[in-house]
């Protein structure tokens, strides 16, 4: 279900809607019944409410796309499922983590199974994975500055890193627990092995492109006052290391391993805005 901007692939059916339109929906739905229904699309514990009390009546499984930032970044060293969270200051996090919460109390009693899929920085055809961008879609912006020896903000020296992965990757992840027993009621890491920072993202950028990038450092205390919509991002976000393990995504599906390193992903989605262009 999408609003139809975007081609599917062959075999899949497209039903075309706007996610929050709840009734249109239901009346697309009405009398059909699927193995899974996977939602990327809830922020908040309204939109989460929502989507479970309708989906749920049309789905053996519902499968949460959560996040990696549920965790507290403040506290150091690589995060399992059980790690500490949440990270107050980014909204954000915090919103994932209570609509976790909720998901959980809902699910009592109903016979919908679920499954929280925490994803980190996972990157394709329309993100380059640094920092504080465009919408996606519009990420050719950073190449095209490059290019153009323009400079680019580079906040914090840079060192942060997180784990990073290509969608294709994570795709193998998140399909094998359609209809898995053993993921059912578990939330699952489903993050790259790399934990690139976002120096070494500049790094491989610049020796694609040809042309070493520009940079300009700010702190990222300054960087969150000039853009304050993004405060909570830059400061709780991409100021923090964000360390993930996948061991029990790997355990749990054995097809799990991601195989696109940084540089040959990026250079995947340059070339694919290079084939738009």
């Amino acid at each position: 279900i999408n609003r139809g901007k975007r081609t599917v692939p062959k075999g899949a059916e497209l039903l075309v809607g706007e996610c929050h339109q709840y009734e249109a929906i239901e009346s697309m739905l009405a009398g059909r019944k699927f193995d899974a229904v996977i939602d990327f699309l809830c922020y908040t514990t309204g939109e989460l409410r929502n989507s479970f009390m309708l989906y749920s009546r049309h789905c053996s499984q519902y499968i949460y796309i959560s996040s990696c930032a549920v965790y507290d970044t403040r506290i150091k060293g690589v995060k399992s499922e059980n790690a500490a969270k949440v990270l107050p200051i980014w909204k954000y996090s915090a919103d994932k983590w209570n609509s976790e919460v909720l998901l959980a109390d809902l699910a009592v009693g109903s016979p919908c199974r679920i499954t929280v899929v925490r994803p980190s920085v996972t990157y394709g055809d329309t993100r380059i994975p640094y920092g504080i961008m465009p919408p996606y879609g519009y990420h050719w912006t950073l190449a095209a500055r490059i290019l153009a020896g323009k400079p680019i903000i580079r906040w914090n020296g840079g060192v942060n890193r997180c784990n990073m992965m290509r969608v294709e990757d994570f795709a193998v992840g998140c399909v094998g627990l359609i209809g898995n027993p053993r993921a059912y009621g578990e939330a699952f890491n489903i993050c790259g092995d790399e934990m690139p920072s976002f120096n070494d993202v500049t790094a491989v950028l610049s020796d694609l492109l040809g042309k070493k990038a520009i940079v300009v450092d700010v702190s990222s205390e300054f960087y969150a006052k000039e853009f304050p919509s993004k405060a909570g991002e830059i400061l709780g976000g991409r100021s923090l290391d964000s360390l993930n393990s996948n061991k029990k995504i790997k355990s749990v599906v054995s097809a799990f391993n991601p195989t696109i390193g940084l540089r040959k992903g990026i250079a995947q989605t340059l070339d694919a805005y290079k084939r738009q262009n």
